[in-house]
């Protein structure tokens, strides 16, 4: 049986496990949780931006979610590039659906102004 599309599998995590996964994000300063959706890898919020930083050619979804009462960034990778990626670097945790990665500190600051310049333009929900 194959598993669903990577679009399926995102809207599952997001429904399942996103206060779990904006409760670790909201004290993460020197990783980067990543799930996987399949054939992407994807990250939220500080780990978004560390992703992006190790990824320059990353793809960046600014979004808002009814269930969530914040505008939130997603930023995925191919499983490809975090395969190569993966063989050059030693994961924290290393998975089937869940990969940990150590990086520098993040600079709170330079993420803030980064979360809202990506944001900037979302709708609300009003």
């Amino acid at each position: 049986m194959s598993s669903p599309p990577s679009g399926i599998r995102l809207m599952q995590l997001l429904k399942e496990h996103l206060r779990e996964i904006m409760d670790r994000e909201r004290t993460n300063l020197a990783s980067i949780h990543l799930y996987s959706t399949g054939s992407y890898w994807v990250a939220f919020e500080r780990s978004a931006y560390q992703l992006r930083r190790v990824f320059p050619d990353s793809e960046i979804t600014p979004m808002r979610l009814y269930a969530y009462p914040f505008p939130i960034v997603m930023v995925s990778v191919t499983d490809r590039s975090l395969r190569s990626y993966a063989s050059k670097h030693i994961l924290r945790k290393d998975e089937v659906d869940y990969k940990l990665l150590t990086v520098s500190d993040l600079s709170l600051p330079t993420y803030q102004a980064w979360h809202t310049r990506e944001v900037q333009g979302l709708p609300s929900f009003n």
